[in-house]
């Protein structure tokens, strides 16, 4: 019997997992002792939160080296796999493979027969498009937003007319630090017709989600009250 790539879901913000992880992916990281993660010291933390009474020193961890296009030691993993060893796949946060590094693995796992197991988890993308209230049939992620200017320029051009003749919403994400400056900046670019929503800190007790028009964030920013100053935000728009 070969094992299992298991696609595991993290938090994404200091919550209690019982907030955002069904048991059966609790049942099933208990069982683990293998990993490949996105960075090894913040996977073992979470590791230690999630599971305080375990003895994590025998636990493999891989890194997927994000300087090397998240090349991973891919025959050590692959050893265990073919050995039977069940394998799992942790990012920083959310769903790995979704606007989050695994897809490498995932698709090597695929080329090698090796089966792949997704879990349910928070995905910030699902959740902000499920608290927006904009359309779901069609819309657009686009991870950052370019930061040279003329090429920023064109992608806020393309945001306004997919948002507001094609009815696409458009989901995008900030370093949180710039956060205020994004909204301000989409505040000052985007039509009036259009609205922003802003979904801050999902599934923590600081959750926030504020959806409001395009003129009416420019009214709010206006009194300098807001401000959403690192904590990570996702940000949508749409009609």
């Amino acid at each position: 019997m070969q094992g299992k790539l298991y696609m595991l879901p993290v938090e994404l913000g200091d919550a209690a997992h019982t907030r955002y992880l069904p048991s059966y992916n609790v049942e099933v990281m208990a069982r683990l002792d293998a990993f490949v993660v996105e960075n090894a010291r913040t996977a073992r933390q979470y590791l230690r939160k999630l599971f305080s009474d375990k003895d994590l020193s025998a636990t493999r961890i891989f890194e997927a080296d994000k300087h090397d296009g998240y090349s991973y030691p891919r025959e050590e993993v692959f050893a265990l796999l073919k050995g039977g060893t069940d394998v799992g796949f942790m990012s920083e946060a959310g769903c790995p493979g979704v606007a989050d590094p695994g897809a490498k693995v995932v698709a090597d796992c695929h080329r090698g027969g090796i089966e792949v197991v997704p879990l349910v988890g928070p995905s910030s993308i699902l959740l902000g498009l499920m608290a927006s209230g904009f359309g779901g049939q069609s819309f657009k992620f686009w991870g950052y937003l370019p930061f040279a200017k003329e090429q920023r320029k064109n992608a806020l051009r393309d945001i306004s007319t997919k948002a507001e003749r094609q009815h696409e919403t458009q989901i995008f994400i900030e370093a949180p630090y710039r956060n205020d400056a994004l909204l301000r900046e989409l505040a000052d670019t985007l039509p009036p017709s259009l609205s922003i929503c802003l979904c801050v800190d999902l599934t923590t007790p600081e959750e926030e989600i504020l959806r409001l028009t395009v003129r009416e964030w420019r009214s709010k920013l206006s009194e300098k009250k807001l401000s959403f100053h690192k904590r990570p935000a996702i940000f949508l728009v749409g009609k």
